[in-house]
């Protein structure tokens, strides 16, 4: 015999659902928000590096620039550096450091399709023989 629930219950039931509802979005909405003030999501929103596949003997980090991070600043620029070393260190590239070679603007026909402003060729240090 199927159960027969009162409207009281079923409001009870409903008001339970709703309150938890709520309380998952408010929490998924609060997580959501403080990613964009990590350096993380920065890093991944302003910047990549990139393995080409026409030269093995450099690598490149590109940037891009805006109002919070611009050319001429050298704490944006600091900044830059620590986003290629943030790469670096989650691709576990570059073990022994790097030496940055060139910092140039992109080429006018040059594969750029995430828009970035410019780009560093750097390579890898070799561990030291001895």
């Amino acid at each position: 015999m199927p159960a027969i629930t009162t409207l009281r219950e079923r409001g009870a039931t409903r008001s339970v659902f709703v309150s938890t509802a709520l309380l998952v979005v408010s929490l998924s909405a609060g997580g959501c928000m403080s990613i964009h003030d990590s350096p993380d999501f920065e890093r991944h929103q302003y910047s990549q590096v990139v393995e080409p596949y026409d030269r093995k003997d450099v690598l490149y980090f590109d940037a891009t620039f805006s109002a919070q991070f611009p050319d001429d600043d050298p704490a944006a620029e600091q900044l830059r550096m620590e986003w290629l070393e943030g790469w670096l260190e989650q691709r576990k590239i570059c073990p022994q450091g790097y030496e940055i070679i060139t910092r140039r603007e992109f080429g006018y026909l040059e594969n750029n399709p995430a828009h970035h402003d410019i780009r560093y060729e750097f390579t890898c240090r070799s561990e030291p023989t001895g």
